[in-house]
């Protein structure tokens, strides 16, 4: 049986510090974190993680409101090992044995809107958990290696004129902060709405409001409120509850306020309760996430760049999922970056 491909959906919120996002170390930290086996993120006698073919792709044509996006490969390289096998005539014999394998993922990360889109090639291929482990791991080198490069920058400029100011590691880290990488799968509100058909009982259903890549969001007047008074207070996150374990929540008011909540990508959903049986149920957005099955998606990472946009487009004009609004200073650096390519 041939692998069926199919669609994932998620929120690359990348941040450095609290007012650097993605496109501010754009071609400083973030392309340069994705080129081909720059950087291997290593699993010590497990595996290793790497990016490949990848590319900085156009993914339309109008240079008025243009879109672009990094596409590429996440591979798995690792050995699968034995120690023994069964035979009917002699069964369970011992038989040690390794085989290499590669298992990979494509994706596609739109940089408008800091979605990212994966897709297993074959079965065991990365997941969205793995892509965001390895793709902070390489930004983190990255990072520390842009940082040395402009200590040695202004060291040799100091160098040549002592008069200079003197510059630390610590006062560029200051300007430019460790990157730090969330990606929150895109909740589907039909699967969302089975999973919570599944509890007989809601005790307890906790929403944190994650911080974003700068991009406008049109959550409802509560959740836009309730944002506002955490970045007043300087929080990262802000977290609300509800719970009500003698009575149970109600379970269409669980629905529309957690769906109001994650449609955005910018929030954790933790729900817990018992089913008909008894049997506690708890949940998170992975079990509710976004994911479309594919029939055929090209081979080539770049190609099939431009099939995974079509379809995240067609989901958004469907109403599936929610584009947040582009602020103009990130469409000026999207037109700057796209004029290059």
């Amino acid at each position: 049986m041939s692998h069926i491909k199919k669609l994932e959906f998620g929120n690359y919120t990348l941040k450095f510090g609290s007012e650097k996002v993605l496109l501010d170390l754009f071609d400083e930290v973030v392309m340069p974190s994705f080129f081909e086996m720059k950087y291997i993120r290593r699993l010590e006698g497990k595996c290793d993680y790497f990016f490949l073919d990848t590319k900085l792709v156009k993914l339309n044509s109008d240079e008025s409101n243009p879109v672009i996006g990094i596409s590429g490969r996440i591979v798995k390289n690792t050995k699968l090992k034995r120690d023994q096998i069964f035979r009917p005539e002699g069964g369970l014999i011992e038989d040690k044995s390794e085989l290499e394998t590669a298992p990979s993922s494509t994706f596609l990360l739109i940089l408008n809107n800091h979605r990212l889109i994966l897709c297993k090639e074959v079965s065991g291929g990365p997941t969205i958990q793995n892509f965001q482990s390895t793709s902070e791991y390489c930004l983190k080198a990255r990072h520390k290696e842009f940082i040395d490069e402009l200590f040695n920058k202004f060291k040799e400029e100091r160098d040549l004129n002592p008069n200079l100011e003197r510059i630390t590691k610590l006062s560029l880290i200051e300007k430019s902060p460790y990157p730090s990488l969330r990606i929150t799968p895109l909740s589907d509100k039909e699967s969302l709405k089975t999973f919570v058909s599944r509890f007989d009982h809601i005790d307890k259903i906790t929403i944190t409001l994650l911080s974003t890549n700068s991009e406008e969001i049109n959550n409802d007047d509560f959740w836009s409120d309730f944002r506002k008074k955490g970045e007043d207070i300087n929080s990262i996150a802000a977290k609300v509850e509800f719970s009500n374990s003698k009575k149970g929540l109600d379970n269409n008011s669980v629905y529309t306020q957690a769906m109001s909540a994650s449609k955005l990508g910018n929030s954790e959903i933790k729900l817990k309760g018992y089913d008909s049986q008894g049997d506690t149920i708890r949940g998170t957005n992975d079990d509710f996430s976004l994911s479309v099955d594919l029939l055929e998606l090209p081979k080539k990472p770049e190609k099939a760049a431009t099939v995974k946009y079509n379809q995240f487009m067609a989901l958004a004009e469907a109403g599936v999922i929610t584009l947040p609004a582009v602020p103009q200073n990130i469409i000026g650096k999207i037109k700057e970056i796209f004029g290059r390519l």
